[in-house]
């Protein structure tokens, strides 16, 4: 009688358990190489407060090849940055104001550290 008492009350324990509307909290998806890589060399630049465009390209080419749509989206945007600013600067052979080109580039490296803390959590990362 004491076994039947006690499955009752695990059955209970268990049905009211499952009714409950807490849901586990969803684990972060694992970032591919180019996400991770991305983030890396984003946080890198910023670190060194380098909102120029030659090396930011390489953070937009691997941030673009993310499989995460907010870091691919976000790649993007400093692709384009990017591009515009070299091409200022490239069709002016260095004479151009770079402050509006690289004001574009540091909206668009927020985006993407915003895209990567969402994907990766605080950095640093490695």
């Amino acid at each position: 009688m004491n076994r039947s008492l006690a499955a009752y009350l695990l059955g209970a324990t268990l049905l009211v358990g499952a009714c409950s509307d807490d849901k586990p909290e969803a684990s972060r998806p694992s970032p591919d190489q180019y996400s991770r890589g991305g983030c890396v060399l984003l946080a890198q630049r910023l670190e060194k407060d380098d909102h120029g465009w030659i090396l930011n390209g390489s953070v937009a080419s691997r941030a673009v090849r993310s499989t995460d749509p907010a870091v691919s989206a976000a790649g993007q945007e400093l692709v384009l940055a990017v591009k515009e600013a070299g091409d200022l600067d490239v069709s002016s052979h260095g004479k151009a104001d770079m402050t509006p080109a690289e004001a574009r580039i540091t909206q668009a490296q927020q985006q993407l550290m915003t895209a990567c803390r969402d994907l990766l959590g605080e950095p640093p990362w490695s």
